[in-house]
């Protein structure tokens, strides 16, 4: 920062120039969500875990967090930039936060609450089954395959056999080895303390082989998921920060979230005591060259607690939750005794309300729509 001083011989200010690094751009975490329309995920928050602030400050490096992910910049002069000089890799560690209780009715996950898991995310290249949208989770999407077990401190690992010279290690993201123990001949189980250890991601290896892998995490408050940047000039993949030669690469990484795609159930009920409308058929008045139109099934018949007579349809294909749902159903009937032709629009479903269960199949949600005649 520029500092004024007084000159005392001309009494005018001299500048002095404090001639301080400049921050070079260095990753862009993206969160994507196709539910909103902005394509961005902005439910969310992102924290760093332990020893990340650390990590920043010791190795030149800035974070800043926005909207739906995060910016991190390096310091770069031409006299010393600290991010090359590093010998061992750096991690740095966030975790994610969602700020929305209906983040499950649009987001494109089995219907699952599982609070001895959480979701981890991490930029180790061979892990991924593609590497072409830069994606952290496993594949394009986010998947129930990016959740790995929480574990305590202090875990207790049993074998199904006796073991004789068996070596145990942890490594943790980075593949350093924290802990290691030759097992006593006959042992059939080992207590493994990982106590003042920072939380993330940890693998036990029996023998070199790798057997579990965990999230240690002592936090009171569940979180939804975990992020890992690894920065290591011996990484040379598709996710890695430095060319062979040693320059920098600038990286853009995504953790994509699909919407949630279901089916459409209409339940029709006539507001008179009387049936006025037979022949209910609904359908999809949008068209367009790449649109493929939504179509419904036959109606069908089904009676309320007090006996009522009413009629449900339901859509023949799942439908993509959106922010806006662009769909234009309509729902054609023959009223009255003379049966004329009455047509009204049908309302979209809307991810805001709470979806329903198939008795027929417990594995489907549905969006269930009540509309009155």
């Amino acid at each position: 920062m520029a500092k004024l001083q007084k000159n005392k011989k001309t009494g005018f200010p001299k500048m002095q120039l404090n001639l301080t690094s400049q921050f070079q751009e260095l990753l862009v975490l993206k969160i994507k969500h196709d539910y909103f329309s902005s394509g961005e995920f902005p439910k969310l928050k992102l924290r760093p875990a332990e020893g990340t602030t650390e990590a920043l400050q010791g190795n030149g490096l800035q974070c800043r967090f926005l909207s739906s992910g995060l910016m991190l910049g390096y310091i770069f002069s031409d006299s010393f930039t600290p991010i090359k000089a590093i010998n061992a890799p750096v991690k740095l560690s966030f975790f994610l936060e969602i700020d929305d209780p209906n983040f499950m009715n649009y987001t494109g996950l089995p219907f699952e609450f599982e609070e001895d898991k959480i979701f981890y995310f991490h930029n180790k290249e061979l892990e991924k089954e593609s590497t072409e949208d830069k994606n952290l989770s496993s594949d394009k999407y986010v998947s129930s395959e990016d959740k790995i077990e929480i574990s305590s401190s202090i875990i207790n690992y049993d074998f199904e056999d006796e073991q004789y010279g068996t070596e145990v290690q942890v490594v943790d993201a980075s593949e350093e080895v924290v802990y290691e123990k030759v097992l006593e001949d006959g042992a059939v189980s080992c207590e493994i303390s990982l106590l003042g250890m920072p939380e993330g991601k940890y693998s036990i290896l029996i023998d070199g082989l790798e057997e579990k892998t965990f999230f240690l995490y002592n936090g009171l408050k569940s979180v939804f998921g975990a992020v890992d940047i690894i920065i290591d000039k011996d990484d040379f993949g598709d996710y890695a920060f430095f060319e062979d030669n040693g320059d920098i690469v600038r990286q853009e990484y995504n953790i994509h979230f699909a919407a949630r795609q279901l089916r459409w159930q209409y339940m029709l009920i006539e507001s008179g005591a009387e049936q006025m409308h037979d022949e209910h058929e609904a359908y999809d008045t949008a068209k367009g060259k790449k649109y493929t139109p939504i179509n419904f099934q036959d109606v069908e018949e089904a009676a309320l607690e007090s006996g009522k007579t009413i009629h449900i349809i339901w859509s023949e294909d799942t439908i993509a939750f959106k922010q806006k749902q662009d769909q234009k159903f309509k729902l054609k009937t023959k009223r009255g005794k003379s049966g004329v032709e009455w047509i009204l629009d049908l309302p979209c479903a809307s991810a805001l309300n709470n979806l329903k269960v198939n008795l027929m199949d417990k594995s489907e949600v549905y969006s269930e729509i009540i509309v009155y005649l």
